[in-house]
């Protein structure tokens, strides 16, 4: 049991030159565009960098785009390159593209939004794989200070030549003290399904979140337990409890720091051991 702290670091200079080479190509080329096309341009880039224990390296860039079709009803698209970089005993390199798109709509005291997702990641170890999938969401306001949401999530990934299913339904509800508090509650359920295994987890959770000063802060916990294929059918195979507390904060001109701190207890039924670690880190992110 050891406290391994991420390590801060100032984006780098290879993300920066990937934003750029995107950005201003199409900055550039914006006037020659007709009106009809405009909306196809990202509204907003922001990238993040982060130098992760056992030399491992993240990279993102995201583009987003929300566009109003009428009173109520807006279609949203982003879209998110990454890159990761792993030395520790075998050197990996991996990089994935991912989209998303699709409607958002207001109807009263409910939020709708359907939206149709799909990526493709490569690694330098096991090669290539594709996914796809949607997502839909819907929350509905209680009243002033609370309100519920339920979202489900459905994809399918290919990864050389087999085929793994995943799919996820969660209920959570959020409760306001005013301005500065909330708190927020929920259930979660995975079921994921390949060629011969198949397993299940079940999660709640409770979070505290409070917002003091241009700082948000939130407490979280977590208990879980997942189930797989075993001899008599799906049986445990381990427990997870988790706390942590992290916070975040604007700077100034579209920068933003961000910290926390995590504690987390495995039980494994199959092997009849513990394993306790805490973590902790900060990043910052840089929105464009």
């Amino acid at each position: 049991m050891r406290f391994i702290p991420r390590q801060f670091q100032l984006p780098q200079a290879h993300a920066a030159i990937t934003l750029l080479a995107l950005s201003l190509p199409a900055a550039a080329g914006a006037d020659a565009l007709s009106p009809s096309l405009d909306w196809l341009l990202p509204q907003r880039f922001y990238g993040s960098s982060q130098l992760l224990p056992g030399e491992r390296w993240e990279g993102h860039l995201t583009g987003e785009r929300s566009l109003a079709l009428n009173p109520g009803v807006e279609w949203q698209t982003s879209t998110d390159l990454s890159r990761i970089r792993f030395e520790q005993m075998a050197p990996v390199r991996a990089q994935g593209f991912r989209l998303s798109t699709g409607p958002q709509l207001k109807l009263g005291a409910a939020e709708l939004s359907l939206p149709w997702s799909a990526g493709y990641d490569t690694n330098s170890i096991s090669g290539g794989s594709n996914w796809r999938g949607g997502a839909p969401r819907m929350s509905v306001a209680l009243g002033p200070n609370d309100r519920i949401r339920l979202e489900a999530k459905i994809s399918r990934r290919r990864d050389a030549g087999a085929t793994q299913r995943k799919r996820t339904t969660s209920l959570s509800w959020r409760h306001s003290f005013g301005d500065a508090w909330s708190m927020s509650a929920g259930l979660r359920e995975t079921r994921e399904a390949g060629e011969v295994d198949a397993s299940i987890t079940g999660e709640t959770w409770a979070s505290l979140d409070a917002r003091f000063s241009g700082w948000r802060w939130s407490l979280a916990s977590s208990l879980s337990e997942a189930r797989s294929n075993g001899a008599t059918g799906l049986v445990p195979t381990q427990r997870i409890a988790s706390l942590s507390l992290s916070t975040r904060y604007k700077l100034s001109d579209g920068w933003w720091i961000s910290g926390e701190l995590k504690s987390t207890h495995i039980n494994y039924s199959d092997e009849q051991r513990t394993l306790l670690s805490h973590s902790g880190g900060m990043k910052l992110q840089r929105d464009f």
